[in-house]
């Protein structure tokens, strides 16, 4: 399981791209959702827990969470 500290960074981080990037606030929270696992892999230098499953879109959430924050 991701560490419960990591997650929560992960997903205030997001959040605050999502609104850096004008994003319309009802969307934010089915981004960060969506895109948090990817926000993590960052904090934590791309390095996955090892009891931690990766989404299996990870290129594809990874590409999306690029875009965003351009």
């Amino acid at each position: 399981m991701m560490n419960r500290n990591v997650e929560e960074r992960a997903r205030a981080l997001c959040a605050i791209d999502a609104h850096l990037a004008a994003v319309p606030p009802e969307e934010v929270p089915a981004l960060v959702e969506r895109l948090w696992p990817i926000v993590a892999l960052e904090i934590s230098g791309g390095v996955i827990e090892p009891d931690a499953t990766p989404p299996p879109d990870l290129a594809q959430l990874a590409a999306e969470y690029e875009r965003l924050k351009r």
